[in-house]
Formats: C-alpha cells, structure tokens, sequence
C-alpha cells in the first residue's frame, strides 16, 4: 500500500527526543533479583531460561539480552542432534556449572565451569554436558539489537520449517553469511581480484562491496572462541581491577558486544564513570550494593543490573569475600559508529 508523505508538522519533533529518551531512561528498571535463578540451583532438576535483562521486559537497554539458561546433564536433552541452531547476533556464554564441549561450526571445544565460549556469528552450535552436575551457563547476546535493525535470523535443526537459508543447499547450511551460497553467476563481478587493474575508483569502491560478505565469513572463522577461565589475567584500571575477555580487540569477531570480568575487594569500592554505551551485570560472588544515578541498589551473587545509558555508576563491596561482576557492554558498536565517550569519575579503592 503507497503511503503518503507527511509535512515536518506531521511528524514527531526530533528536538525532543534526547529529552524523552532520558526520561525513559530514569525511570526503566536498574536491578534484577536473582531468587529465581537461587531457586533453580536449589533445585538441579527444574531446567529452563531464566531471563534477566531484555527490552521486552521493561529495561532501558536496546540491544543486549541477559539470561540463565539450566541444561540438564543428558545430551540431545534439548533435542538437538547434529547441527543445533545459528543465529544473526554476537553471543558469549560464561560456563556457570558443569563440564562438557560444544561443536560450534564443526569444531569442537571442551570446557567446564569458569569458562566463556564466543560463539561466531551465524556458525551452527550445540552443547554437550559430559559432566555429573548439571550444565548451567549465563548468556549475553545482542538479539534486540539485531531485531530493530530487522536482520534478526534465527535458524534451529528443532524446527527447519522456520529456517530462512539452511534449507535451501548443503552450501547455504554452512555458511556463515546469510545467503552466501546464493552468489550470481555474473563474471568479472564477484571480487576486487576478478577485476583487471585498470578499474576506476567507482569500481574498486563498489567491488569492495561486494567481496565483503566473503571476507566476513573469514574473519568469524579465524576469531577467536573459547576463553579458559584458568587463563584469565585481572589488571588494575581506574575503575580498580578487570580482566577483559571478548572484545575485537583481543582477536574476536564482535561487532556489538564486549566482555569483562570486574573485582572489588571485600571493604572497598569500584570507581565511578559513565559512559555512551549500555551495560548490563551480573553478579557472579560477592555482596554489596551499588550507586547508579544517586540511587542505591543492594545486591548479592545471582542478582543483575542493567545500567541506564551515560548514568554514573560505582559498586561498593560490603561482604567478606571479593565481589564479581559479568559485565556486558555494547561499547563496540557505539565506537564503530563513532559515538563512544566514556568519563571517569571518582577512582577505585583497592
């Protein structure tokens, strides 16, 4: 159906967005109680998702999801068999419990609780619990975001009737660009290299575009996935100590998401910044309560936090053991669009 085109009165005035989206902001959800997520550790046998963090839960966040997911100790417990399922976003699981593998892309990778696999964008993968404890990990994956970009594709051996690509050839279920094998026949137009030397700026510029999805495939192949728990190295920073684990970076393949692990020690806090980026927590030991905007939030192993966009925030540690924060951020994507800034406040006390 032809829409009509609306004079600048007809439409929202965009000079109050900024406004607006503040307003939301302050009044989205900062803390999330982990008594569901105590409760099914209380109970191995209860398995399923726990969400966390999502848009449609109310939070102010955009493009991360948050989630406990509680497998069971049984392969194929999930249904899956061979391929398992793909899906059009970053995602890094932190192994919470358990020892298993996984087979991302065809390749297998063992790990157990501590561990973090980053799993390539679009490459089919399944998990596999060898272990006798329940396989339990956290997940955080940028799905909303890929969702209002409107190229959110998720494809699952469990239901090929929804698949989008994988049913089309044996090529379309390996590759890791969404309609990859469908490349037309079209000589000389495939490649930069296809091209004799003597090409105009306008077609070098053009050609580049259209080799980038090939190239693309390469680079999620040749990122890195799996990050032992055993390799893990903390260093002292500003906002006192942090070890990063999946940002482009350090070699992997993220477009949208990063991801650390933070300390406070017992007695001290971390320092305070804010920054143009989302953030959600998770916190993994520890209890304390943290700042975010003058608004305290009491919180303890099990619980989230999602932090609202260029809000200052800063964690205390009140208990007696060292507190351990997940932290997700979308600090990639905000730097690949040119819009990141980050301001540090108060520093850390070690």
């Amino acid at each position: 159906m032809a829409r009509t085109a609306r004079t600048e009165g007809g439409m929202d005035d965009n000079n109050t967005f900024a406004l607006r989206e503040r307003e939301r902001r302050q009044n989205s959800p900062v803390f999330v109680s982990g008594d569901e997520v105590r409760r099914r550790i209380a109970n191995p046998g209860d398995l399923g998702m726990v969400f966390l963090i999502d848009p449609q839960l109310g939070f102010s966040v955009r493009s991360i999801r948050l989630w406990v997911n509680f497998y069971g100790n049984a392969e194929g417990n999930l249904g899956w068999k061979t391929l398992g399922h793909r899906h059009l976003i970053d995602a890094v699981i932190n192994v919470l419990q358990g020892r298993g593998y996984s087979m991302i892309d065809g390749i297998r990778y063992d790990w157990e609780a501590g561990d973090f696999l980053c799993v390539p964008t679009y490459a089919w993968h399944r998990h596999i619990s060898e272990g006798d404890e329940p396989f339990m990990y956290i997940a955080g994956t940028t799905t909303p975001f890929s969702k209002a970009l409107g190229v959110s594709i998720h494809e699952d051996e469990r239901y090929p009737e929804y698949w989008v690509f994988a049913q089309k050839s044996e090529a379309a279920r390996t590759t890791l660009i969404p309609g990859g094998s469908e490349v037309p026949e079209l000589p000389g137009s495939q490649s930069v290299s296809a091209f004799r030397g003597d090409q105009g700026l306008e077609g070098l510029l053009y050609e580049q575009e259209v080799a980038f999805a090939n190239d693309e495939e390469k680079r999620r192949r040749a990122g890195r996935v799996l990050i032992k728990g055993s390799d893990l190295r903390f260093g002292q920073t500003r906002m006192g100590r942090v070890a990063y684990i999946v940002d482009p970076r350090l070699g992997f393949n993220t477009k949208v998401m990063s991801t650390l692990l933070a300390e406070v020690p017992p007695g001290h806090h971390s320092g305070a910044h804010r920054h143009l980026y989302e953030e959600v927590n998770y916190v993994l030991a520890g209890q304390g309560y943290s700042i975010v905007e003058d608004r305290r939030h009491d919180w303890q192993a099990g619980d989230a936090l999602s932090i609202p966009v260029f809000s200052w925030h800063q964690h205390f540690n009140t208990g007696g053991e060292t507190a351990r924060f997940l932290v997700h951020t979308t600090r990639p994507a905000l730097e690949n669009l040119g819009y990141q800034m980050t301001q540090q406040g108060e520093l850390a006390s070690y």
